[in-house]
């Protein structure tokens, strides 16, 4: 299978963004011939349904949470590959519990609609799907909305450069695609959670630059892409 147009998810993006050459070249290689037997998006499905949904009821009741570990802990999985999928989710909750006391939402919290929606810069399409949209009331009754974008995987441990364009582009997205006339961004509220880490990254304020360089990246790619 073969990937025409160039396409990578957010946080593919922010790491090719901050990575050297090799490694740049291997994450496009990885997209434009994907595995058919693996989807990066739901490797760690459970782990993300459970975290989504305690962070859409406010982050009050962990209980679920941890339910969802003890059933992962009770399946037998005969494939080698199902096995390490599964401990990769147990992995992922258990670490996502003790960072509890780190997750600070501002705001009122919601699952975001699935969306197939994407940002399309210099011909490269954007995956950004945010897990959870962030509402609040401003000064004089502004209403404010942001995004929260999660993270899972360990090979790629976030940092305050990578999660600064994750918080850049999911703002672009949000003013792209989501927010109504009567509605306002809040840089504060698109907050990045590495579960893979254990580390919670701001909103950033600042994108003006952060964008230029992701369409400087963008920009690049689709000149690699048919040399890939």
């Amino acid at each position: 299978m073969t990937v025409n147009q160039p396409e990578l998810s957010v946080n593919k993006l922010a790491e090719y963004i901050v990575s050297k050459g090799a490694r740049q070249r291997r994450l496009l290689r990885d997209r434009k011939y994907p595995d058919p037997d693996f989807q990066m998006g739901m490797y760690h499905r459970e782990a993300s349904d459970a975290v989504k949904r305690y962070i859409a009821d406010g982050c009050i009741d962990a209980v679920p949470v941890e339910n969802q570990v003890g059933i992962l802990k009770q399946l037998a999985p005969e494939k080698m590959g199902t096995i390490r999928r599964v401990n990769a989710n147990i992995d992922a909750l258990e670490r996502f519990l003790d960072m509890l006391d780190d997750i600070k939402i501002v705001g009122e919290p919601s699952l975001a609609e699935h969306s197939a929606e994407k940002i399309t810069l210099h011909g490269v399409k954007i995956s950004v799907r945010p897990e959870i949209i962030v509402r609040g009331d401003g000064l004089k009754g502004k209403k404010l909305v942001g995004a929260i974008k999660l993270h899972f995987t360990k090979t790629f441990p976030m940092t305050d450069e990578s999660a600064g364009y994750v918080s850049a582009i999911v703002q672009e997205y949000l003013k792209a695609h989501y927010l109504k006339d009567d509605e306002i961004l809040a840089p504060e509220y698109c907050q990045i959670i590495d579960v893979g880490c254990g580390k919670v990254f701001p909103g950033v304020k600042s994108t003006t630059a952060r964008m230029k360089d992701v369409s400087a990246e963008c920009e690049n790619i689709a000149a690699l892409w048919p040399s890939i």
